[in-house]
């Protein structure tokens, strides 16, 4: 293990043996090379010119036009709502598909929950492929799938047809849950993340209550019912379609440097003294190599990471009761307080809209204590909202468990649920916001480690939560996943107390932060040489993320003789 660490760390930080490190001044580049280009060498003596971005490119994925950026945030976001979308339509329109196709109670739940495990284990090939290929190409792929998909659920004649096609577009649905963050933190400096997260985070949630809304209506219209809830969606995701190819560009920065680099040598040659290089390009290994590397890091991120450990075992418990809620809506509104219509049920995933809601516009708050708080205490600076979200997140579900009665208004539950999914909000931003500053350049491994726990167990709760109801009945059921939730509050008071030293002991994260934030220096010295603002390379966290190694230099050392 000790020595595949090490290969993998070596390619993470794409400095290449031989050339100059990101805290070295490159040589001047000469007159007649292109802007951005250096000379240097390889080991072996062999002359190249290195091919970087010139300072304040808009090639580079960092300073992309703000029209730019935003267009591709909301399209990979709108992505995002969309496979949460799906997520409730599946259970909302079930009366009617079982009643034609036959199906039971059970096997609704399983919708749910293979449509989940396809999120939960495509991010381990999906993520490193598209570190490795390129993000655009994922997308596109991965919305074509999901959309064909959709036409099969539209033509489906029994339920194995179905289930193997919930997995498939949770396979193809995943690429809107990880990648997604991935390419937030392509092309938002650490200091700008927090907007586009919340956004990404809101249509997660949001999505997941306002497919049942919507889709109610129609499952309650006779003339209607479940095929045209399907055929509804492939007619969005059919004009969604082709707004990805257009709108989506390439977001990995060592991709686009990999291109420039293969064009200028097939425009140039060796005539300028050197073959023309990305600096990933000299660390390349066969595709074969890479993809073993890149496809055992997530799970090696789950594993040896703490931080993602412990953040995914609690988002997933969030997660799951989320599930849970999109599952049970129909059960507790029918059986507990016998609505006599989808339209009504659906009616009552507006609680799910309003926590999403609730919990966006916490997130400003939030952001206020990060750029506050960020340069005494870094990174941790992100998780002042969920420590309050762990503790509202046991109250709400406590508050659902205990309203879930027939002898309580039926206004109780979703009261509770407002509650619960306003705290899912906090988490669900933090989960990927944390992780994203704490793994650099490789977020996308590290939310799809996080990603594959979350929805597994997710997964598994939204399969049993129909069973856990008959058995356990809905408020015994909800509250025992309060209790758990109670003692997972206490997650991130952890990370913000002693994330500081966890971090040290990971050189993992430890070396992708320190690249990220010498990348911010390199370009900071590259505009002020040039006569340029440097305010779109801020770095409002400064020195505080390496202040406790700094005074606990003996904790450095440990990590790095274990690696």
């Amino acid at each position: 293990m000790a020595k595949a660490s090490a290969a993998s760390l070596d390619t993470m930080a794409n400095t290449p043996t031989g050339t100059s490190s990101p805290r070295t001044k490159a040589p001047s580049p000469s007159p007649s090379l292109p802007d951005g280009c250096t000379r240097g060498q390889l080991d072996d003596g062999t002359p190249v010119i290195w091919v970087d971005f010139p300072p304040a490119s808009t090639e580079n994925p960092f300073y992309f036009t703000t029209a730019r950026k935003t267009a591709i945030t909301l399209v990979a976001s709108w992505y995002t709502f969309m496979t949460a979308y799906t997520i409730s339509v599946f259970p909302i329109s079930a009366p009617s598909m079982c009643a034609e196709l036959g199906c039971s109670q059970l096997e609704v739940s399983a919708g749910v929950a293979v449509y989940t495990w396809g999120f939960a284990i495509a991010p381990l090939f999906l993520a490193p492929l598209s570190e490795e290929l390129g993000r655009r190409w994922t997308y596109i792929a991965a919305v074509g799938l999901f959309w064909l998909f959709h036409i099969q659920m539209a033509l489906a004649q029994n339920t194995a047809t179905i289930l193997v096609s919930c997995f498939i577009r949770g396979c193809a649905g995943s690429v809107g849950a990880t990648l997604v963050g991935g390419t937030i933190s392509d092309i938002f400096i650490p200091a700008r993340r927090g907007l586009p997260m919340a956004v990404f985070g809101f249509c997660a949630v949001f999505g997941g209550g306002a497919g049942g809304f919507c889709m109610g209506f129609v499952e309650g219209n006779v003339h209607m019912r479940w095929r045209w809830v399907w055929w509804l969606m492939v007619i969005i995701l059919g004009i969604f379609f082709p707004i990805v190819v257009v709108v989506m560009r390439e977001t990995r920065a060592p991709i686009i440097l990999a291109r420039k680099a293969k064009r200028l040598r097939k425009e140039r040659g060796d005539a300028d003294g050197g073959r023309y290089m990305a600096r990933a390009e000299a660390t390349k290994t066969s595709f074969l190599t890479q993809m073993k590397g890149s496809l055992s890091r997530p799970l090696l991120f789950l594993i040896t990471e703490p931080i993602v450990t412990f953040f995914s075992i609690w988002i997933g418990l969030g997660w799951g009761v989320f599930y849970t809620q999109i599952v049970g809506l129909p059960y507790i509104y029918k059986h507990i307080h016998v609505f006599s219509s989808p339209g009504k049920v659906g009616l009552t995933y507006l609680s799910i809209m309003i926590g999403a809601i609730i919990g966006f516009a916490l997130n400003f708050a939030q952001e206020k204590l990060y750029k506050a708080n960020a340069p005494k205490r870094g990174v941790e600076a992100r998780l002042y909202a969920p420590m309050a979200a762990g503790i509202l997140f046991a109250i709400g579900c406590y508050i659902t468990g205990f309203t879930a009665v027939k002898s309580v208004h039926w206004i109780g539950p979703c009261i509770g649920m407002v509650v619960v999914l306003t705290a899912v909000m906090s988490i669900y931003i933090a989960a990927f916001t944390y992780l994203s500053q704490c793994y650099g350049k490789y977020a996308s491994s590290a939310v799809a480690g996080q990603s594959f726990l979350r929805n597994m167990i997710s997964g598994g709760l939204a399969l049993a939560s129909t069973t856990m109801f008959d058995r356990m009945t809905v408020r015994w059921a909800i509250v025992m996943m309060a209790g758990i939730g109670t003692v997972l509050a206490l997650v991130p008071f952890v990370a913000f107390f002693y994330g500081p030293a966890i971090r040290a002991r990971s050189k993992y994260s430890r070396e992708l932060m320190e690249l990220e934030r010498q990348e911010l220096e390199k370009e900071r010295e590259a505009r002020a040489a040039h006569g340029m603002d440097a305010a779109d390379a801020e770095d409002p966290e400064g020195d505080a993320n390496s202040l406790y190694e700094r005074e606990h230099p003996e904790v450095g050392e440990e990590a790095k003789a274990k690696v």
